[in-house]
């Protein structure tokens, strides 16, 4: 089991994913990769296996007023978009999509709450 600074870590590390839309332009569409993944479910598969409402269930607590406002928001972004999305959604449809910007963004504000109050945690990492 992971202590409660390497969920975090893990956490915050797909989200910062999540809000880097230069990430995703050199890694959704990279054709070296593993062929017939699609990115965009990943990005929801891997939050899931994160178990991100079980964190936030056993640690919202302590959270930060900021860090609880970023996470609700983040969430409900992230869920509204899942919403819209096809069984098989097209990737390069999703990242120009200005309604994914909006999870981009909600995104970076839950990455800004989380390094802000833990700083140690995340050291300076490339895009």
């Amino acid at each position: 089991m992971m202590s409660h600074d390497q969920w975090l870590n893990a956490l915050v590390a797909h989200v910062r994913q999540i809000a880097s839309r230069d990430y995703q332009e050199r890694n959704w569409f990279r054709t070296d990769l593993r062929v017939g993944v699609n990115w965009v479910v990943e990005a929801y598969e891997s939050l899931d296996d994160l178990t991100f409402d079980l964190f936030f269930e056993t640690y919202s607590k302590d959270f930060t007023s900021e860090q609880l406002s970023a996470w609700i928001e983040f969430k409900k972004e992230f869920e509204k978009y899942d919403k819209t999305l096809p069984q098989f959604p097209d990737v390069r449809e999703v990242f120009e999509d200005p309604k994914w910007q909006r999870v981009r963004e909600a995104a970076a504000q839950f990455v800004a709450a989380f390094e802000q109050a833990h700083p140690a945690l995340y050291p300076a990492s490339p895009q």
